[in-house]
């Protein structure tokens, strides 16, 4: 393997002639080789907002958030009175009423296996980041793709991504400009875990659009969308 660096110390380093088989060695080795691998193109990177220069401070920054605190302070609801939504959001995202056995699915090997599979259809550079696991790469990236939106930070974005990993082993897969593909393991499938989900995405997401396909959206219809799905996609409008 051929690595090409780019920029200043700590800037990502891009392999040549990347697959699919090198993005699965990479991606299973990170934890250990602190060198994590996700699919951006240099040019995708021009306008980074500003972070933390010691890598060990913007990671502790990161440690010291609660993925689904920050999801409840960007939610979006609830809607004023004179909203036209014909499914209002209400004050706060809605809850699953049980709590199912979960385990930690950051590394299990399912879900390697989901970001192999959702990498199989990517092209063009794959970057090599800093970073131990992928939910940290936009941070460490200064990853610009939801930066107009005010109330979003990178630091906060990381934290949402880390839960994320551990509750559905989603896993940051490829960034471009504006948008941002996870692979999830394994994807909610209940009734009530889907409308949280549905509404975690909206808050992560605050585009009007629904973030997976861009069309105007109710809570209640986006719920539907989400039930089952491997590929989760968000793009914030510019």
């Amino acid at each position: 393997m051929t690595v090409t660096e780019s920029g200043q110390a700590g800037s990502p380093s891009f392999p040549d002639h990347p697959d699919a088989d090198l993005y699965d060695h990479l991606l299973r080795r990170a934890h250990v080789t602190g060198r994590c691998p996700v699919w951006v193109s240099p040019a995708d990177l021009e306008h980074t907002l500003e972070r933390p220069d010691d890598p060990d401070e913007l990671f502790d920054a990161i440690d010291r958030l609660d993925g689904e605190a920050v999801l409840a302070r960007w939610w979006p609801g609830p809607c004023g009175a004179e909203c036209p939504c014909r499914d209002p959001f209400p004050v706060s995202i809605p809850r699953a009423r049980a709590l199912r056995p979960t385990r930690d699915l950051a590394r299990r090997p399912e879900t390697f296996d989901a970001a192999i599979e959702c990498a199989r259809g990517a092209s063009g550079p794959l970057a090599l980041v800093d970073a131990y696991r992928p939910a940290d790469t936009p941070a460490v990236l200064g990853w610009s793709g939801a930066g107009h939106h005010p109330h979003h930070d990178l630091v906060g974005l990381a934290a949402v991504l880390r839960y994320w990993e551990r509750r559905w082993g989603a896993l940051v897969v490829a960034l471009t400009r504006s948008r941002m593909y996870l692979s999830v393991a394994r994807p909610p499938m209940y009734d009530d875990e889907c409308e949280q989900v549905a509404g975690e995405h909206l808050a992560f997401c605050a585009a009007r659009p629904d973030p997976q396909n861009g069309d105007g959206h109710s809570l209640r219809r986006y719920v539907g969308t989400i039930r089952g799905a491997g590929v989760w996609s968000f793009g914030w409008t510019r």
